[in-house]
């Protein structure tokens, strides 16, 4: 083999490395950044009711004037209008719990600004009460 085809040998193998290696952590990335485990509930854990823990929350914060509460966006009144943005067992996939752990408004946060974000607290509550299968109980008895 000449020199001049040794180099371009060479170049080619290098060449091929770097795109193997960009190509393998480019799809590491796209695993890590796509690999959201859905939490578990620890035993023991405290009772979340529709009526008397979830609505207080999305009341208080969703449906107020100039959000779900006046017209400008779906209501969120009933548990079956509730229940629609919910995944039961599975808060990651739960459009209601997307939008109020979102980190900004260009992510959909609720509610939005200059209204306040959820505390971590309400944001529990609601993730429990997804965990736990987000049953519409009429005869639930919170126990939070």
């Amino acid at each position: 083999m000449s020199f001049g085809a040794n180099i371009h040998f060479n170049l080619y193998l290098m060449k091929t490395r770097i795109i193997f290696t960009l190509t393998g952590f480019l799809l590491l990335c796209i695993c890590f950044i796509s690999c959201r485990h859905e939490p578990e509930l620890a035993p023991g854990t405290a009772t979340v009711c529709f009526n008397s823990d979830v609505m207080l929350i999305i009341n208080a914060n969703c449906n107020i004037s100039g959000c779900h509460g006046s017209g400008e966006a779906p209501a969120l009144d009933t548990y079956d209008q509730v229940s629609r943005y919910v995944t039961p067992f599975k808060p990651v996939q739960s459009k209601l719990h997307k939008v109020i752990t979102a980190h900004s408004n260009l992510m959909g946060l609720m509610p939005p600004k200059p209204g306040n974000a959820l505390s971590s607290s309400q944001i529990d509550i609601i993730s429990i009460w997804i965990m736990q299968g987000a049953v519409n109980d009429e005869k639930c008895v919170s126990s939070q």
